[in-house]
């Protein structure tokens, strides 16, 4: 079996793009997927989407991570997802798609940029403190826990990061962990570890609504908040309700090819 994909890229968050036809469901089976992300033996990304058809919105995403469990959204991933659709001549400039957490519009504007809407973002706790940081629960498409942090070293938030992921107050689930460090009222650096890659991402557009969400809601920030991760920076604008919210960003096409995907199993 031969599996046609794209590669994109959204700030350095990499991700596998194909579809339904070429990928069925079935086909679909954890070690799978994740020997495609693996960056040694495989095509290597962070996650693998699959794009299918759809009669009531312009396409549907399942998106899986790296370790090849399914996940209700990425946003990075579904700007990246836009931008395959849109250069495919799939859809215009702007589209109406359905992930995990429910549908999103997004905008294909230039120089790259591509603009997706979120969901509300809700809190899922109060006030939580394991391994001693304080933070909340953030459900912003995705799980994420937002904490404050003075320290952005890579090595820190690998290091904390998964302590946080796999404490037991998030079991069985586990949770995305954002560390955040305000700037000003218009600029927040963010570092996130991510569950289903076990990794410090790059960037992270669902982790840096969240951390949005969180500060705006404590009055630390103002719309529209440059989030800026190692990767590159992503803009946030939304009101003050968070009944609109939109993260815009670059999304980028880096190759295609083909993967013969019988090696998998020898």
């Amino acid at each position: 079996m031969i599996l046609p994909f794209t590669k994109c890229h959204a700030n350095g968050n990499d991700f596998i793009i194909t579809n339904l036809d070429d990928f069925p469901e079935e086909k679909r089976i954890k070690h799978i997927i994740a020997r495609l992300c693996c960056r040694h033996t495989g095509i290597g990304a962070d996650g693998l989407f699959v794009v299918s058809p759809s009669n009531k919105y312009d396409f549907i995403l399942d998106y899986y991570n790296s370790d090849g469990s399914w996940e209700t959204l990425c946003a990075n991933g579904s700007r990246c997802a836009v931008r395959f659709m849109h250069q495919c001549g799939r859809i215009e400039n702007k589209t109406v798609f359905l992930a995990g957490d429910g549908p999103h519009a997004a905008i294909i504007c230039e120089n790259g940029i591509i603009s997706m809407q979120m969901k509300s973002p809700e809190y899922r706790s109060a006030l939580l403190s394991p391994e001693g940081f304080g933070g909340y629960f953030v459900d912003s498409g995705a799980r994420h826990f937002v904490t404050k942090s003075e320290d952005l070293d890579d090595d820190f938030v690998l290091h904390m990061g998964r302590l946080i992921r796999y404490s037991d107050i998030f079991l069985p689930h586990g949770i995305n962990v954002n560390f955040y460090k305000i700037s000003d009222r218009h600029t927040v650096d963010v570092k996130t570890y991510e569950k289903g890659v076990e990794e410090v991402m790059l960037s992270c557009a669902s982790g840096s609504t969240a951390v949005a969400f969180h500060l705006s809601k404590n009055k630390c920030i103002d719309s529209p908040v440059l989030i800026r991760s190692t990767g590159g920076d992503l803009s946030i604008n939304f009101d003050e309700a968070w009944a609109e919210a939109w993260v815009e960003g670059p999304a980028e096409i880096v190759f295609s090819g083909n993967f013969n995907m019988d090696i998998i199993d020898k």
